[in-house]
């Protein structure tokens, strides 16, 4: 048997954490740089060589409306701006770099997870702020289109279909995780941008309208996005209990079907309950690297699933825009 290769040798980009919600959640004024415990941390961080994460913005569905949806996106905004001591906020290719590269604090992206307040947000103002991407709904219907809770979909609104095209033509990512199937055809066949999945979970494994199936799967990747597999066993497995095993099987099942290139983690940790056992925190994190290279996978491969898929397809995006495949 091979030895395990040390975790440190692999960086990690996690494509989608709830921080700051966990953090609003406890109520108190830790900034992050206090946290002792918690879903994400920074001592959890670094045991897991977490060098760059992309964090939501995620915006309740209570809050939906004209004036509301805004005003709670701006204090979610403030909060970041207050307590994510710590983390370098990443507006660019070079700080992108540095941070993955372990040259600077761990880096921080972020995403809106419901994008209701973009209909009257300035766009450009957010995109400068740090902001790459949005999930337009989180599980509730909204002004734009309607989520995956939603127990009988429709597509996009026409007020979504005039925010998806302002998205296109100011180089935003649209991020499909939450989007009923409706809306992420109609997204797919009016959106010229790349397309990502956060943080998701598979339909031949867990079979819920919140996971992808392979046509989606292929979607986003022929659209040169990125496929992030979440932690939260409710996406892993159809009894809401996981472990590593569970992970790696899906995992296993992408790059069988589609290859490593367009395979990453969005673990979602401080956005569910429970845990996966195993891979409690990013800093066990190792643990999945180690099951890969196990299970055969090249170094360069794991290197690509752990955080150079996501590096590479933000790295691109902030350089100028990212390449959809011909």
């Amino acid at each position: 048997m091979r030895p395990a290769e040390p975790p440190q040798a692999f960086p990690v980009f996690d494509g989608h954490v709830d921080l700051v919600y966990a953090m609003m959640e406890r109520g108190d004024e830790t900034p992050f740089a206090g946290l002792a415990a918690g879903p994400v941390t920074a001592s959890s961080l670094a045991e897991g060589n977490v060098r760059t994460l992309v964090c939501a913005l995620y915006c309740a569905d209570a809050h939906n409306g004209p004036g509301t949806a805004l005003e709670h996106l701006r204090s979610l905004q403030g909060f970041a701006e207050r307590r994510l001591s710590g983390l370098q906020r990443i507006h660019g290719e070079a700080e992108l770099e540095a941070s993955f590269r372990g040259e600077s604090q761990t880096g921080v992206l972020f995403l809106v997870e419901n994008g209701d307040a973009l209909l009257e947000a300035d766009l450009d103002a957010l995109r400068s702020w740090g902001v790459t991407a949005v999930g337009l709904t989180h599980a509730g219907r909204n002004r734009i289109a309607d989520g995956n809770g939603v127990v009988s979909p429709g597509g996009l609104s026409a007020a979504g279909r005039r925010l998806v095209g302002e998205l296109e033509r100011r180089g935003w990512v649209i991020d499909v995780a939450h989007l009923a199937a409706p809306g992420f055809r109609e997204v797919a066949e009016i959106f010229g941008g790349p397309l990502v999945c956060s943080h998701t979970g598979l339909r031949p494994f867990c079979d819920r309208p919140r996971n992808l199936d392979e046509a989606q799967v292929r979607l986003v990747l022929d659209r040169g996005g990125v496929v992030g597999l979440a932690l939260a066993p409710e996406m892993l497995s159809i009894t809401g209990r996981a472990g590593i095993e569970d992970l790696f099987r899906q995992v296993d099942w992408l790059v069988q079907k589609v290859g490593p290139d367009g395979v990453g983690l969005g673990t979602d940790l401080g956005g569910f309950d429970g845990a996966c056992r195993g891979l409690e925190d990013h800093g066990r994190l190792g643990l999945l690297a180690e099951r890969m290279l196990g299970a055969g996978y090249g170094r360069e491969a794991v290197a690509g699933i752990m955080g150079g898929n996501w590096y590479r397809f933000y790295s691109g995006l902030l350089a100028g825009g990212t390449e959809i495949p011909g």
